[in-house]
């Protein structure tokens, strides 16, 4: 099927999947910094609550990665492109 011959729901669908795309590589991105940064601060005296702080923020950012690749590609009320 070519670009010509999708509906425009089918268009709009894949254009937000592209953006749903784009936006898990920032999130997957985020949470590398996240773990790099809570490394750097656990070896820095001091830091503790720091590295405590970027460990719930790395989890979260997990969660909600999560949570959007599940709703995006495999909710129930969505349909699928292939």
């Amino acid at each position: 099927m070519s670009d010509l011959d999708h509906t425009p729901e089918q268009a709009a669908r894949e254009a937000g999947l592209r953006e749903v795309s784009e936006a898990l590589l920032n999130i997957e991105q985020a949470i590398k910094r996240t773990e790099r940064a809570k490394r750097t601060a656990a070896m820095t005296v001091g830091c503790d609550d720091l590295a405590r702080m970027l460990d719930t923020a790395a989890r979260n950012l997990e969660i909600a990665r999560k949570d959007l690749f599940q709703g995006a590609y495999f909710s129930a009320d969505s349909p699928k492109l292939f």
